[in-house]
Order: structure tokens, then C-alpha cells, then sequence
């Protein structure tokens, strides 16, 4: 096992399932929306664009995993999970992998890279930059 000991192994197959299709749905959404944002941008701007949506995933996603747990966890209180920001040091370690060494720290920077990826590739046609 690749990262034992991670919380994932801790759910049923079904729940684990579940989990998965929450983030690939999250993943492609948010990989859609930064496609969307970056079409008609200079690349600096894209850029820029690819890693602010990044920042928002890290800082807003919790709240929509909490949201899957109220589902399969009874007793689970309805709150906000969401916290302060996450600082630039924290989108780095996420994204050169040296923050915690487990699926969702790792799943978050292969994420993010896709992120800039998708807002750096992103053009309406040649046309639109020199």
C-alpha cells in the first residue's frame, strides 16, 4: 500500500467510491472553470488565473468533503469547516509534494499542476496572442 495508514483505507468500497467520484466531478469542474477564465488571457494573466482557482480549491474544498461525510458519517455535526486562507507557503509544499505525505495533500498539488497546465494551455485559437 502507497500511503498506509491514510484515512481513505478507513472508509467501506462503496464510501471510498463515492469519494472518488465526488473528486474526479470536483476535479473536472474546477479544471472547466479555469479553462473557461483562461481562454482570452495573456499567459501571465493565465497563470496568475491557474493559481488563484488552485488557491480557492485548497481553501473552499474542505467544505464540499465535509459535505460527502454529513452523508456516510451519523452523527456528524452541520458546520463550517472552512478555514483562514491558505498562505503561498502551503499552495508550494502542495505542489512540489513536501507538504503531509498522504492522498490528499498529494491528489491537491498533482491537481494544482493541472490547474496551471490547463490555464497556460488554454487558447481560443493563435490568433488571440501575439
Amino acid at each position: 500500500m502507497i500511503y498506509p495508514g491514510d484515512s481513505f483505507f478507513t472508509l467501506t468500497g462503496p464510501e471510498q467510491a463515492g469519494l472518488l467520484v465526488l473528486t474526479l466531478l470536483l476535479s473536472l469542474a474546477c479544471l472547466w472553470f479555469v479553462r473557461r477564465l483562461a481562454i482570452p488571457r495573456p499567459w501571465g494573466l493565465r497563470l496568475l488565473l491557474g493559481l488563484f482557482a488552485f488557491w480557492l480549491f485548497v481553501w473552499l474544498s474542505p467544505q464540499v468533503y465535509y459535505g460527502y461525510y454529513l452523508t456516510i458519517f451519523e452523527g456528524l455535526p452541520v458546520q463550517s469547516v472552512i478555514k483562514s486562507p491558505p498562505a503561498l507557503g502551503q499552495l508550494a509544499e502542495l505542489m512540489t509534494f513536501q507538504g503531509p505525505a498522504n492522498m490528499s495533500a498529494h491528489g491537491q498539488g498533482f491537481l494544482g499542476w493541472l490547474m496551471v497546465l490547463t490555464a497556460m494551455l488554454s487558447r481560443q485559437d493563435q490568433s488571440t496572442e501575439p
